[in-house]
């Protein structure tokens, strides 16, 4: 009998709920007045929310750690503004990554007046504080690239880019009944986390639905399936 990863589910249905006329937040860890001893960080990762923001309304945020920001848009695009004042936009298929320091704030604006704009916000320790605001936009092309996962963070935008990344990001869309295996980089003390965005797959023998998510660690390798047409996954490891 073939012997499980060691690992723990985050279901969709159990994540801190935060909600006001402005947004609704849903929190895999803890956030905010969200605390279950449960939900603890994993790794370094130790923010994982699904964003929901109202028409012309902004969000800000006042980080606690040197920390690495990703933003990944779902429905709609998405305006940041880092402590500086400088003003990005992130589009449905990029992924804004940023590395800000404590103590530090930024926004996230949503541009438009009619349409409610969905995204998922990452927040990653990082070992040490930069010595400036860094970050990187990363497009990518689901439909291009099916069936497969798509390594974000090993795309050439980020080839000379000074922001030395802890970790590995990925993103697949794929056919249900499709496979794929991930292999990690990191030879001991392996941490991977997947997210389902959209669909069902079945990761080293557990399945998972829509906005679950799932920590795995000391494994070498990761197999999954798609359970569903169109499903979506998102995969992290921490290096």
């Amino acid at each position: 009998m073939q012997k499980q990863t060691p690992g723990q589910i985050f279901l969709a249905d159990q994540r801190g709920i935060k909600d006001s006329s402005q947004f609704r937040r849903l929190s895999t860890f803890n956030f905010g007045e969200y605390k279950n001893p449960d939900k603890e960080s994993f790794g370094s990762l130790y923010v994982f929310n699904e964003e929901q923001v109202a028409p012309s309304q902004n969000l800000p945020f006042t980080l606690e750690a040197d920390s690495y920001i990703i933003l990944i848009p779902i429905t709609g695009a998405l305006e940041f503004i880092d402590p500086a004042g400088n003003a990005t936009t992130v589009d449905v298929e990029e992924m804004y990554i940023g590395q800000i320091n404590a103590g530090h704030s930024y926004t996230i604006a949503n541009p438009y007046k009619t349409e409610i704009i969905s995204f998922l916000q990452l927040w990653l320790k990082a070992a040490s504080p930069g010595q400036e605001v860094k970050s990187q936009l990363c497009g990518f092309n689901l439909e291009a690239e099916p069936n497969q996962l798509i390594e974000l963070t090993k795309k050439s935008s980020f080839a000379d880019n000074a922001l030395k990344l802890p970790f590995a990001l990925g993103i697949g869309q794929f056919d249900g009944r499709k496979e794929a295996l991930y292999t990690l980089k990191k030879q001991q003390n392996q941490q991977f986390f997947a997210f389902i965005i959209a669909g069902a797959f079945e990761i080293e023998g557990r399945l998972l639905h829509e906005k679950d998510g799932l920590a795995l660690w000391d494994v070498v390798e990761v197999e999954l399936e798609a359970l569903s047409n169109n499903a979506l996954i998102l995969t992290l490891e921490l290096l």
